[in-house]
């Protein structure tokens, strides 16, 4: 099944150029990003295809130099122009590592297509990847397609958040929060949502170096709470209460008397009419501060008006139906 036409670029790696690229081969050196689109092929008859970045709509971008789990793709694209496209048929040994790569993309695009998203495991049994088909890989000769767009070399693009040293993730961290505030008060709540979001992550990479429940740990995890707070709100003026909640119960977990995170998760659970949870948060918001009993007082008011306006709807509803 190998074309005649390929030639090596490594042990068990066979190439076939589609189409040439332009100009002379990069410098790929430490720290060099490559930014290319990619498909996945079983190598059998069939030609199957198990993966299209094109479907994610945005190209993969792979930085040289810091372990990266597919030694075949970093030596695919080392010997590659900008431009170029080019067939890589390697041996199962040198696909190891795609499944899990794959994986992990594939739940990322997920969650980006939906937040409240859940990566469930597949019925193919407990060392399931989730995806049937990327359990059936072991053992397969793939075929990797390489669209080759651009190389660009260190100090050209801004840094990936996963090379940077602990002290510029906190430099970005608030820097980060700093534009979400300031798009926030803009109303310009899809901005303000990623600054919070990419800010969050960032934090979660920091508390990932870190024992649980070590000082630093917990140093980093309050760093959190008013991100996650802030978080939240935008997830409530953009009417999507069911994330708003999930966020607001990590900051109650770590914090259950926190004012904010119970004042917007009875918001946000009444917005979802979750309203035994709404009347249980604004109670408890209440006997946390005792100076917002009145405040609690009016929102609950409004809270059983607008459960009776829902009903009084609903059984207009059923009369109309009959």
């Amino acid at each position: 099944m190998i074309d005649p036409r390929i030639h090596n670029v490594g042990k068990g790696i066979h190439k076939d150029i589609q189409y040439p690229g332009k100009g002379e081969l990069p410098k790929y050196q430490k720290d060099t990003k490559a930014i290319f689109h990619f498909r996945t092929y079983i190598n059998n008859d069939e030609r199957t295809l198990v993966d299209d970045s094109r479907s994610w709509d945005e190209p993969f971008e792979l930085l040289f130099g810091h372990s990266f789990q597919l030694e075949s793709w970093e030596n695919g694209i080392k010997s590659m122009r900008p431009g170029e496209r080019s067939m890589f048929y390697c041996i199962p040994e040198k696909c190891l590592g795609y499944t899990k790569l794959s994986k992990t993309l594939r739940d990322m695009h997920k969650r980006k297509k939906n937040k409240d998203a859940v990566i469930t495991k597949s019925c193919c049994g407990n060392q399931s990847t989730g995806y049937c088909d990327l359990d059936k890989l072991t053992g397969q000769s793939l075929v990797f397609e390489f669209d080759l767009l651009s190389v660009e070399q260190p100090g050209e693009y801004s840094k990936q958040i996963w090379t940077m040293t602990s002290d510029e993730k906190r430099l970005l961290v608030v820097e980060l929060k700093e534009k979400g505030n300031t798009a926030f008060k803009e109303k310009d709540y899809d901005t303000a949502e990623q600054h919070y979001a990419k800010a969050i992550g960032t934090l979660e990479q920091l508390g990932l170096k870190e024992q649980p429940n070590s000082d630093e740990w917990n140093i980093i995890e309050n760093m959190k709470v008013p991100l996650l707070l802030n978080y939240s709100q935008v997830m409530i003026c953009k009417k999507e209460y069911a994330t708003a909640v999930t966020h607001l119960n990590t900051v109650l977990k770590r914090d259950p008397g926190n004012v904010k995170g119970l004042y917007r998760r009875a918001t946000a659970h009444g917005g979802c009419w979750s309203v035994e949870e709404a009347r249980e948060d604004w109670n408890k918001l209440a006997e946390v501060d005792p100076s917002q009993k009145s405040l609690v007082s009016r929102r609950l008011i409004e809270l059983e008006n607008s459960v009776k306006q829902k009903e009084a709807e609903e059984r207009q509803k059923l009369k109309g139906m009959f």
